[in-house]
């Protein structure tokens, strides 16, 4: 990983506007200046642990889902980024509508398993 700072300030710019943040209001809920966000962001600084967890609490999410880097390369793209993307659209669901997008997403690889078996 070239730039660990990158990789999670990127992380928290997708998740904050996921939540629909602009850097000014979740500056604010944090009690720290808009501008460090943004280096925050742009993985310019080196940030504590105190406030890599108050950044997660305010998106909502585990301090995990800011510093995992997945490294597994499929067709030569990156899989952090496609679930990342995923995980986005899924913040906002309940836990009810979690199960049934869990139940559909089982039952196409499903699918998608029988239709490979099935090929001569």
């Amino acid at each position: 990983m070239a730039n660990p700072y990158l990789h999670v300030g990127k992380k928290i710019r997708l998740y904050r506007k996921a939540r629909n943040f602009t850097q000014e209001e979740l500056g604010e809920y944090l009690q720290i200046d808009q501008s460090y966000l943004g280096r925050i962001e742009r993985g310019e600084v080196n940030i504590t642990l105190d406030t890599l967890y108050k950044i997660s609490k305010a998106l909502r999410i585990t301090p995990d889902q800011l510093l995992k880097n997945e490294k597994n390369v499929r067709d030569g793209k990156l899989n952090s980024e496609i679930l990342d993307k995923i995980d986005v659209l899924l913040l906002s669901l309940t836990n009810d509508e979690l199960q049934g997008i869990l139940r559909l997403l089982k039952e196409v690889l499903a699918l998608k398993n029988m239709n490979r078996d099935q090929q001569p």
